[in-house]
């Protein structure tokens, strides 16, 4: 006998718990960009403040090298606030990817148990069609993979990129 809605109750199911790990994930993620974002708007507006009180209270010339000075770690944190915010947008990317992989794992195994159930059960002839769209998962899966291949490429060679451009500022 086909088992047919108690499969698509199950993966209905699954779905829904996926779709709250994606929002609780994404919700995670953006309280951590905000207070990352906070907390650096905040450094910067007291340097601001504090430099532009220093040049307001400058009386003589020759005091310009010392302001100078004290402007340049500003340059040196927004460096660092570059970097904080690549690594947070890479660690997000990485759990994102990850998430969307145990969800294609899950959604693609649920997929074939519901395939070959209604291989074992269906009419005649329904063995060549599921034998179609397994082929058609396999094909997905593929391109899934060589795109999430591809995506990690992209990611290392940026981090090298990262890495070089750090190198060359602190030497």
């Amino acid at each position: 006998m086909i088992q047919v809605p108690e499969q698509v109750a199950a993966v209905t199911k699954a779905q829904v718990e996926g779709a709250t790990k994606f929002a609780t994930f994404g919700l995670e993620m953006t309280e951590k960009f905000v207070a990352f974002q906070l907390a650096h708007a905040k450094a910067v507006f007291g340097d601001a403040v504090t430099s532009a009180k220093a040049f307001s209270e400058m009386k003589e010339p020759a005091a310009l090298p010392d302001i100078k000075a004290s402007v340049e770690p500003t340059v040196e944190k927004m460096t660092a606030y570059a970097k904080g915010l690549y690594e947070l947008s890479a660690t997000t990317q990485a759990q994102f990817s990850k998430l969307v992989e145990e969800q294609m794992n899950a959604v693609n195994g649920q997929m074939l148990s519901m395939l070959d159930t209604a291989a074992k059960n269906g009419p005649a002839g329904t063995e060549l069609a599921v034998s179609a769209i397994k082929s058609a998962l396999a094909a997905a899966n593929s391109a899934y993979d060589n795109i999430s291949k591809a995506t990690k490429q992209a990611t290392e060679m940026a981090e090298a990129n990262l890495a070089t451009v750090t190198k060359k500022k602190a030497a």
